[in-house]
């Protein structure tokens, strides 16, 4: 039961990173033209934006940050094997959902509404793109 609380322990760490890390460095930093970034408001938000959700490009920076951010976090495993297995599936389903959404946009806006609408509505809003928890817990969830 310990290890069953402490993998879904690891799914809500994960779910405020993805938060994180899309809300301040993506949208944040990434709005200076020379930050490393940048990549994010003017590749993917661009493509998408103009494609109707659709981006059929594979990140290289997804395949290589996530695996080096779970190399950053794995200190944890030697804590909890648990908790950095949720973390771990938490990044897996990060790459494989984001991919399937922007490659299937009906798909996106009727099982992702909260990541459609952060494309397609309002990028300033719903910035979780698994589960949209951390946005309901901050209030920052796009409904509508």
């Amino acid at each position: 039961m310990v290890s069953v609380c402490l993998f879904l322990l690891g799914i809500i760490i994960a779910n405020v990173i993805e938060y994180s890390v899309h809300r301040y460095i993506f949208h944040g930093w990434g709005k200076k033209r020379k930050s490393m970034f940048a990549f994010h408001l003017r590749e993917h938000h661009l493509i998408a934006r103009r494609n109707k959700f659709l981006d059929n490009k594979v990140s290289v920076k997804e395949i290589f940050g996530l695996p080096a951010l779970l190399i950053v976090l794995l200190p944890l495993y030697f804590l909890s094997s648990a908790l950095y297995l949720g973390l771990a599936v938490y990044a897996l389903l990060f790459f494989i959902l984001h991919n399937i959404q922007h490659k299937f946009p009906n798909i996106a806006k009727k099982y992702f509404w909260w990541h459609w609408n952060h494309h397609m509505k309002n990028q300033n809003k719903s910035w979780n793109v698994v589960l949209p928890i951390t946005d309901l817990v901050m209030g920052t969830l796009q409904k509508d």
